[in-house]
């Protein structure tokens, strides 16, 4: 899974998927797919397995919540995600610290109470590479001075009916 920060101090927003051999090639994937046009401030890569996920409906009668308990094993730190509205994407909503999927869920479920959440998404900090500052300009950069990835330049479309239409006008002559 692709997400992408788009300007410092942004949550960071699930963009879609890439099919990579490791995580570091998910990234650079990543970057090549999403992040053209416009650039981007921060990507990050987790692998679909690590997510841990869960509608509002599933969640609608309190009886998966009510039968997660309190783990006792070490706590790591989890990513949370929640999409907001039903036809937007999953932004970031912060961390919990917690010692599984289940616990981590729960726990950013009481925690971030201010949205009304649709989908409900959590993974493992660990499990997450993300692209460092320092490499902002090595990865993104290129994005912006390069126009042959902008369609605009390639106005194929418009050529080839301008083409035809000389080619029905010379026909008619002759």
């Amino acid at each position: 899974m692709v997400f992408q920060q788009l300007a410092s101090g942004e949550p960071l927003v699930h963009n879609g998927t890439v099919h990579a051999p490791d995580i570091e090639m998910a990234l650079l994937n990543g970057r090549d797919v999403f992040v053209r046009r416009p650039t981007a401030h921060a990507l990050w890569v987790t692998p679909v397995e690590c997510i841990f996920t869960r509608t509002r409906e599933e969640l609608a009668d309190g009886r998966w919540l009510a039968g997660v308990q309190a783990s006792s094993g070490a706590a790591e730190a989890w990513h949370v995600f929640g999409k907001l509205t039903q036809q937007g994407q999953l932004e970031q909503l912060g961390q919990v610290q917690a010692a599984s999927a289940e616990e981590a869920m729960k726990l950013a479920i009481e925690t971030y109470t201010q949205h009304e959440i649709w989908v409900w998404w959590v993974f493992p900090v660990a499990q997450t590479l993300s692209s460092q500052p320092e490499e902002a300009a090595a990865l993104f950069s290129f994005s912006e001075t390069h126009d042959f990835k902008n369609q605009a330049y390639y106005p194929v479309i418009t050529l080839m009916r301008e083409i035809r239409n000389k080619k029905q006008a010379g026909g008619k002559r002759g």
